[in-house]
């Protein structure tokens, strides 16, 4: 039980590091506790990788606790909960880095210490394909018997779509705010938030009154990469937003995986170039996730699984199900047997292999997951 005393100091550390990163928590580590940090010579503190004399002068401002005062009932008078690093609610996999912030400001439920948790990241320029095959990916945890906690980051393109997915199907959902917790951005997103904080939460290292800037994005990243078991990166330019959440999710050692695209598409290139230079696990379905993180797959009978993802084929996708499961996935014979158009019949082919139904082998031949 940490007391009002500490309550405050640890309040006051994040307003004053609130855009040093993981600063509050490694002078927290190295003197023991807030109130200690506070009691430091400016000679002291100054020492410290990161540091420099205008915060320390900011932490010995004597408008500060009153400052954190305020702040403090704000929250309570809004139902928002300040959760500090090592309360048993803090998020125990962002516990886990070094860098974690030392307090996380939480609207909703506190949720992420249950069961598998996934980040899904992406362009916020999406293409219909990435936002098509996003829904589907997240949809297909249900007949597995698997529910993720899905986190993203609230913003426009793959992170709304993710939020979106994982409500439409009954998924919880968590956004991590690059602003304070008091305001919700991008704003378009209101009734996104809303819904999430029904069952999952919306959460920030920022204190109240803290603008969002490019600043504030990249060190919100980091905080979705260290909130989960893996991240997933959906839709990335080279040099986007989501190859730098990956990057993290790299050095917590941590999964990634990624969706490949087409070379020529630009905002497929940051997912082939993760895969290319094996920092991702290449995947396509919810049941490749599922067997690169080994999550325990429950729920309905494989085979009743199955039966349903083939009667939801159309007539030529069931019939190449059929032959390949009855005469092998040579693409030619199939194309003669079935009488399928080979332009049509790869098309359809990849789209398979997509949904999870289909594999491709190193010989060219195609084998049947259902």
């Amino acid at each position: 039980m940490i007391c009002a005393e500490e309550e405050i100091g640890i309040c006051a550390l994040s307003l004053c590091l609130r855009y040093e990163g993981g600063l509050a928590r490694r002078l927290y580590d190295h003197y023991g506790s807030a109130c200690s940090v506070f009691n430091q010579p400016l000679t002291g503190l100054v020492r410290h990788k990161g540091m420099c004399r205008s915060l320390v002068e900011k932490m010995m401002d004597p408008a500060l606790f009153n400052q954190v005062t305020g702040v403090l009932e704000w929250l309570k008078s809004v139902n928002i909960r300040a959760i500090p690093l090592y309360h048993e609610d803090y998020p125990c996999r962002l516990r886990e880095c070094p860098d974690a912030p030392l307090l996380l400001y939480v609207a909703g439920q506190t949720v992420l210490n249950q069961g598998p948790v996934l980040s899904v990241v992406g362009t916020r320029k999406a293409t219909s394909y990435g936002k098509s095959l996003c829904r589907e990916i997240i949809a297909g945890f249900k007949p597995l018997g698997i529910k993720p906690v899905i986190v993203s980051g609230l913003a426009f393109g793959i992170d709304v779509t993710a939020h979106r997915a994982a409500l439409e199907n009954d998924l919880v959902t968590v956004a991590v705010l690059p602003t304070g917790i008091d305001t919700i951005y991008p704003s378009a997103h209101l009734d996104i938030a809303a819904q999430i904080l029904e069952r999952g939460a919306v959460l920030s290292e920022f204190p109240p009154d803290t603008q969002g800037n490019r600043h504030n994005f990249l060190q919100r990243n980091r905080i979705i990469a260290g909130l989960s078991d893996a991240t997933l990166v959906v839709e990335s330019k080279a040099d986007g937003g989501a190859q730098i959440t990956a990057h993290h999710a790299l050095d917590y050692s941590r999964d990634v995986l990624a969706l490949p695209g087409r070379p020529s598409d630009i905002c497929s290139q940051g997912c082939n170039n993760l895969i290319r230079m094996n920092k991702a696990a290449l995947v396509t379905s919810a049941r490749d996730i599922a067997d690169v993180l080994q999550w325990d797959v429950r729920g309905k009978g494989l085979q009743a699984v199955q039966q349903e993802l083939f009667e939801s084929l159309d007539g030529r996708d069931r019939q190449i199900i059929s032959h390949i499961r009855e005469n092998g996935g040579d693409i030619n014979d199939m194309g003669e047997s079935l009488n399928i158009p080979f332009p049509e019949l790869s098309a359809r082919l990849v789209q398979l292999q997509v949904r999870g139904v289909v594999d491709c082998l190193a010989n060219k031949e195609y084998i049947s997951r259902i």
